[in-house]
């Protein structure tokens, strides 16, 4: 995975139409309603392929959070149905997305063998001033691949 993979996805997710207007930062989201933040949580190899010429291809999954800030008033269910439709709309929208391999680059390997998930959407917590917290697991797999001469 390549270092300018976090900022290319922040603005890829930009793009998104559910989350028009929320600024995102490679970060946690501030406590202030319509801010969002992402971060990487970590790659997992899930299968190595070792070729006849020494080259090395590993499956990974790369795992990062979104987190969003929302306003959500005690009993607005009005706004409670926007905001969850809000992370139904983004986890259709990337699925769309990967479904198109419009995705960014995430490994060196083919691109049509990349996909992006976004999974776990839900309500993280609220608070009586009327913030609440949102959080949805992305989950990219794509292929890296090494030549012997790679260092």
């Amino acid at each position: 995975m390549n270092e300018s993979l976090l900022p290319a996805l922040r603005d890829f997710l930009a793009g998104a139409p559910a989350l028009a207007e929320i600024p995102l930062r490679v970060e946690d989201a501030g406590p202030a309603p319509g801010t969002g933040g992402l971060w990487p949580r970590g790659v997992t190899v899930l299968t190595r392929k070792e070729d006849v010429l020494g080259g090395v291809s590993l499956r990974c999954r790369a795992e990062f959070l979104l987190r969003l800030c929302l306003p959500l008033p005690p009993r607005d269910d009005a706004q409670a149905l926007r905001n969850a439709g809000r992370l139904l709309s983004l986890q259709s929208w990337v699925a769309a997305q990967s479904a198109a391999h419009a995705l960014p680059a995430f490994g060196n390997g083919l691109p049509q063998g990349e996909t992006l998930r976004a999974v776990d959407g839900r309500l993280e917590r609220a608070d009586a001033g009327g913030t609440a917290r949102y959080t949805l697991r992305l989950l990219a797999e794509y292929t890296e691949v090494y030549k012997e001469d790679t260092p």
